[in-house]
């Protein structure tokens, strides 16, 4: 009998197979691995050298300053500019509160305490977890139907 196996076959299944665990390590590395994108604009920034960010659990508890070292300035006295900070320290399903300082070239500071900000960091959803099984399961299913198509 002759065989009806065709030449790329087992390296079509090992590919399929090998997308599929890239997507569930993909799902699995964002669920495990929260993250939060703070932003602000500023109108102007006439003398600002730059800005420091604190987060706190609480609006009215205490806030620690969260980045390394100070935000530069990217602005100027007449058209100011976009920010996005990018805090990984977060906990899935908890509220975290912002609050913002400028810091002049002079070294005076300015926290922005009237215009405290919130974000919610999503839980990790039901649906999620399954996307991340079935994917797993998927790509060792068509790996090991590789590896059988392989051996016939």
């Amino acid at each position: 009998m002759e065989s009806t196996k065709s030449p790329g076959s087992p390296n079509l299944l090992f590919i399929i197979g090998s997308l599929w665990l890239v997507l569930a390590a993909w799902l699995l590395y964002f669920q495990m691995n929260p993250a939060i994108n703070v932003e602000w604009n500023t109108a102007t920034e006439l003398q600002t050298a730059g800005f420091n960010l604190y987060r706190s659990p609480a609006a009215d508890g205490e806030f620690v300053q969260i980045n390394d070292k100070l935000i530069p300035s990217q602005g100027d006295g007449l058209t100011g500019a976009s920010y996005t900070y990018r805090d990984k320290s977060v906990t899935s399903g908890e509220t975290f509160y912002y609050l913002l300082e400028e810091v002049e070239l002079d070294a005076s500071t300015n926290r922005y305490e009237n215009d405290i900000f919130s974000y919610t960091v999503p839980s990790v959803m039901w649906w999620a977890v399954v996307l991340t099984a079935v994917s797993l399961l998927a790509g060792l299913a068509f790996i090991v139907m590789g590896i059988r198509e392989n051996k016939n």
